[in-house]
């Protein structure tokens, strides 16, 4: 066993000693803190338990230039996540490359409607491509600031429903196209919500068909929603001009970040006018070609009717489906403008 040996000062240097302590100890006392000594260990206990890692980095990259004139440096990427999806017609190109504060906004907000929903998986469309500039069959998403999101669907179970594209619903709720799928309000206006309460990004624009605006916002007062959050979505919730209403799906965009030298808010007139001349021949949908597995997407034939469309685990194509709903309608061949001038 060793023993410690300790030295203390004697006669003058033993009063000095003392008196310099008492000074330090007044002042360790004034300041509020603690010393602790340590004790020796000989490594981790056996059983540590492992702090959680901190959230990764997600790079910011810089949006230059407008929504409708630009282009993205850097940026990030939206990785796959149980808690969302692409839209298979939208699959095609890898067009989810973003600004940093886009593609996080768009990860939590996905989390958000979770945490409430268990069975919801938000759905993606186009965001940009890496290294931003034009995109086929889009005005804007040119500067890793904007996003195409697909409304939250239900059955008449309700029980939410995917399809591989976007389907336009009326403001009663009900898809022309798509007999017993119904727009779940709840989980579009928890979306909504999530975007207007980021604690990180602010939102400038959700793009948005004015009887699906009003619907969300009926739903809202109904749910004794705070008149602050109902005024905000009411300013940011618009029908784009220049445009097809965009009644079949969101289009969020936000604003620049402070201090994000080059980006520009909003279009300019001249860029308007660019891409109105050239939207419509570039916007024609893409053709529709079922999956494998056509149950699990939701699609038209051969598929008599929907089934719930919760993730894992994975249906088969021998899944007992229900007779409620009809499959999702295959995506028609027509011009559009998917996209906003945000005047």
């Amino acid at each position: 066993m060793v023993q410690a040996h300790v030295f203390w000062p004697k006669g003058a240097s033993a009063r000095i000693f003392g008196r310099t302590m008492r000074i330090f100890a007044a002042a360790v006392a004034g300041l509020g803190l603690v010393f602790v000594a340590p004790i020796a260990s000989a490594g981790p206990a056996p059983h540590a338990v492992a702090t959680t890692p901190a959230p990764a980095v997600i790079p910011m990259g810089r949006s230059v230039g407008s929504p409708t004139e630009g282009h993205l440096i850097g940026g990030a990427h939206l990785d796959a996540a149980p808690y969302w999806r692409v839209v298979p017609a939208y699959s095609a190109g890898d067009f989810r490359w973003g600004l940093g504060s886009m593609v996080g906004m768009l990860d939590r907000s996905a989390r958000a409607v979770r945490r409430q929903f268990p069975d919801a998986v938000m759905s993606v469309g186009h965001i940009s491509r890496q290294g931003g500039g034009e995109l086929d069959r889009h005005a804007s998403h040119e500067s890793g600031r904007d996003a195409d999101v697909q409304f939250y669907v239900k059955n008449q179970a309700n029980q939410p429903v995917y399809a591989d594209h976007f389907v336009a619903f009326h403001g009663d709720g009900t898809a022309p196209s798509w007999p017993g799928a119904h727009f779940d309000d709840a989980r579009n206006w928890a979306l909504v919500a999530a975007w207007l309460n980021d604690p990180s990004t602010h939102v400038s624009h959700i793009f948005v068909a004015t009887p699906i605006r009003a619907r969300l916002l009926a739903y809202a007062a109904r749910m004794g929603v705070a008149e602050a959050l109902r005024d905000r979505a009411a300013v940011t919730m618009v029908q784009p001009h220049g445009s097809l209403p965009h009644d079949d799906h969101f289009h969020v965009r936000i604003s620049c970040p402070a201090n994000m030298q080059g980006c520009i808010e909003n279009p300019t007139a001249r860029a308007v006018a660019r891409t109105h001349r050239r939207a419509p021949a570039a916007h024609a949908a893409p053709p529709m070609h079922p999956p494998a597995n056509a149950a699990r997407h939701a699609l038209a034939a051969p598929a008599p009717a929907l089934a719930p469309a919760s993730p894992p685990p994975p249906v088969t194509d021998d899944t007992p489906h229900s007779t409620l709903e009809q499959a999702p309608p295959a995506a028609m061949s027509v011009e559009l403008i998917d996209d906003a001038d945000g005047n």
